[in-house]
């Protein structure tokens, strides 16, 4: 009995047809949905990501301008990039995985009224020319469509990090960053929106930007300003006191001996009051659990814009919880 050459050049130079089952790919549409949904934990039929799309679509639509030129392909509308950037940013995708689930997703296609997705080269052109001024609008349209009459406002400040790498290995090669993005914040304690926002490469100190966040929240005339101790100055208890005619909720540091409302500021300090503050560190907490709180962005220019991007997405996500 002869035994069977496997050896043979035969048998090793021609190879059987082989099926996408012999891959565990017989539905690769299928396979690549259960894929975003364990790896990225997120439902495509949940009513949270549908009420999203349909919030962020129908206010982009009030702010920005249909198309960017009269002249362009017309291919696809500014509020529909958008849209898709904010869902970037909204599932923590890259801008080639984002383009990619919105080509299995039949239903996104109809409800942009697209034929296929646009390139991942599209959504970075658009986010690169997308103007600031359009990211204040849509915040400005969120907070007068919740009227906002804030009591208390709280002011703090947290950095927003644009480094991937690995710490460990950035220490031995000494290419640690130390720079970062400052993020600025006003909220209101009630219904924890951003009511302003300032951002700027830091490192910063809080103080820079305290006194011309207060100005811009005159108008909705709080009753009190809680910040931490870093923001115990002179001229910001005067602002606060003289120009918003509020009251300031700020410790008083143990050095203090001059100053007119930094000496007066223990007689009208509520600790039950500034105890409200906390409201700040959880917005920031929500911000970088959900949207990361490192950058995907590599020039400083684009990385302050996806830091502003953030908070607007926040606004969002936020007035879609309290409606």
């Amino acid at each position: 009995m002869k035994r069977k050459n496997t050896y043979s050049p035969f048998n090793n130079l021609i190879s059987r047809q082989l099926n996408l089952s012999d891959f565990n790919f017989e539905k690769p549409v299928q396979n690549c949905i259960k894929r975003f949904k364990n790896q990225f934990k997120i439902d495509l039929n949940e009513n949270k990501l549908i009420n999203f799309i349909f919030y962020t679509y129908n206010h982009a639509e009030e702010c920005i301008n249909k198309y960017s030129h009269y002249f362009s392909n017309h291919l696809y509308t500014q509020p529909t990039l958008f849209t898709i950037l904010a869902m970037k940013i909204y599932l923590k995708l890259t801008y080639r995985e984002i383009s990619f689930l919105i080509d299995l997703s039949d239903n996104l296609k109809k409800f942009f009224h697209i034929k296929r997705a646009p390139h991942y080269t599209t959504l970075q052109k658009f986010f690169k020319r997308l103007p600031a001024r359009i990211l204040n609008k849509i915040n400005q349209l969120i907070l007068i469509e919740n009227d906002i009459k804030p009591e208390m406002i709280v002011l703090d400040g947290s950095g927003f990090t644009n480094d991937n790498a690995d710490k460990y290995y950035a220490q031995i090669r000494k290419k640690e960053r130390k720079s970062y993005i400052k993020n600025h914040i006003a909220i209101d304690v009630k219904s924890r929106l951003i009511l302003n926002y300032q951002t700027q490469k830091g490192p910063k100190y809080d103080t820079q930007f305290a006194i011309a966040s207060i100005r811009k929240i005159k108008k909705y005339k709080p009753h009190y300003i809680l910040a931490d101790r870093a923001y115990d100055t002179e001229p910001i208890r005067k602002c606060i006191n003289e120009e918003i005619e509020a009251f300031d909720q700020i410790p008083l540091k143990k050095r203090a001996k001059k100053g007119k409302y930094r000496l007066n500021s223990p007689t009208i300090f509520r600790n039950k009051i500034y105890r409200k503050r906390n409201n700040v560190e959880s917005v920031f907490s929500v911000i970088k659990r959900l949207f990361d709180g490192t950058n995907q962005s590599k020039s400083t220019k684009l990385s302050i814009k996806e830091t502003k991007l953030k908070n607007t997405i926040y606004n969002i996500h936020r007035s879609i919880q309290i409606n």
